[in-house]
């Protein structure tokens, strides 16, 4: 049998979405003039109190917040994409967001989202939030307690990051005189002196909340994501049983049975023995002729015989060492493409500036996300291991 089909089966069924260049472009969070204004507004106020190189320390630190979310995103989508090691970098800087911000559940106000989806707040943009809860279920596969310790964590920590600057982005256009009209300067210039002093302090205590349409607009992105997701959806889709043990086909016991070149045949053992006795054991219902076979980053293998625990398979030229895929050959992406177009139409100013409008699903490199075992793909160079 060839698997090839698999991915054509796919490409058809997917086909809603446009096949653009791949690219790691995330949109920033605060719009850069919102974000400068402040920033000059601040600098502008220290400057008169002698407190210059104080407010640049602190400004450069904002910035870096923001800066770093907007890399933390990009690294989810090199990792969507198949780029080495790009998974376990973004759980490493998930999981220290999970534990530098507060996981008290989410607050619930999206009622009142709803009712303003049509009307953008243009000092923000939450494509990077996208992103960022993508690429937090996709390095959790199977794991929903961690997917949603990230997401919390990615939540609390966008709000930080765009608190000063959007909650006084009127207070400090008007103190520049670059306002509408609406506040006095003298207002301005009491609360961008206040917001300067705790931007000095450096008390989180004292961080302004972000304003409150923004944070519920995040909030219930968040809450649905961790609801129901076309990520989790579409693992759930293409998912055939649990591969549990990756042995050599003629010589199982061999010295380096984790690793293996291109175009040696291993075989993939999807149940135990005992498994076999149990219809109810996972991957037991499975038909083995209607899976197929795929490699990191995203390599189709043939799969040569169908054995009584498995599938027989050649590792494919272009294999990377990662986890292997087992996958059901005709997958059906109907509730996939609606869960998608779900999301485009409850968040039409985020999703065409995510990965999910640059980068077909079924193109990603999903094999990375399934976890253990791994096969180790070896070189010229290795061969002296086996």
């Amino acid at each position: 049998m060839n698997t090839t089909g698999t991915t054509a089966t796919m490409a058809d069924a997917m086909g809603m979405m446009e096949h653009p260049e791949s690219t790691i472009s995330v949109p920033p969070l605060v719009d850069e003039r919102v974000l400068q204004r402040f920033c000059n507004a601040v600098q502008s106020y220290a400057d008169s109190v002698g407190s210059h190189d104080e407010a640049a320390k602190k400004l450069r630190e904002l910035r870096a917040r923001l800066t770093t979310l907007r890399g933390l995103a990009s690294l989810c989508r090199l990792a969507i994409v198949g780029h080495p090691h790009s998974v376990a970098r973004v759980v490493d800087e998930m999981f220290c967001l999970s534990v530098d911000f507060p996981s008290d559940p989410l607050e619930d106000s999206c009622d009142e989202v709803e009712r303003n989806q049509d009307e953008p707040d243009d000092r923000v943009q939450l494509a990077a939030a996208v992103d960022l809860f993508a690429g937090a279920s996709f390095v959790s596969k199977d794991r929903r307690e961690q997917r949603d310790g990230f997401i919390i964590g990615v939540v609390r920590a966008i709000e930080d990051a765009i608190a000063f600057p959007v909650t006084f982005s009127a207070e400090a256009a008007t103190y520049l005189g670059e306002g509408d009209g609406t506040l006095s300067m003298v207002h301005a210039r009491i609360v961008i002196t206040n917001a300067t002093q705790r931007l000095l302090d450096n008390d989180q205590k004292c961080v302004p909340r972000a304003p409150k349409e923004i944070r519920g607009r995040l909030a219930c992105l968040a809450k649905a994501w961790m609801c129901a997701n076309p990520v989790d959806l579409f693992f759930h889709v293409i998912s055939g049983p649990r591969l549990r043990r990756i042995v050599h086909w003629e010589d199982p016991e061999r010295r380096r049975p984790d690793a293996a070149r291109v175009g040696d045949r291993v075989t993939l053992l999807l149940r135990d023995h005992d498994e076999r006795k149990d219809p109810c054991a996972p991957g037991c219902g499975d038909d083995l002729r209607d899976l197929g076979v795929m490699f990191c980053p995203h390599q189709p293998a043939a799969v040569i015989r169908v054995v009584e625990d498995g599938l027989q398979t050649l590792v494919p030229a272009g294999a990377r060492t990662g986890p292997i895929a087992i996958v059901k050959k005709a997958p059906d992406f109907t509730a996939v493409k609606d869960m998608l177009a779900e999301y485009a139409d409850a968040y039409p100013f985020e999703w065409p500036f995510s990965i999910f409008s640059v980068v077909r699903m079924d193109m990603w490199a999903y094999p990375v996300a399934f976890g253990m075992p791994v096969l180790k793909i070896m070189q010229d160079q290795d061969r002296g291991l086996r």
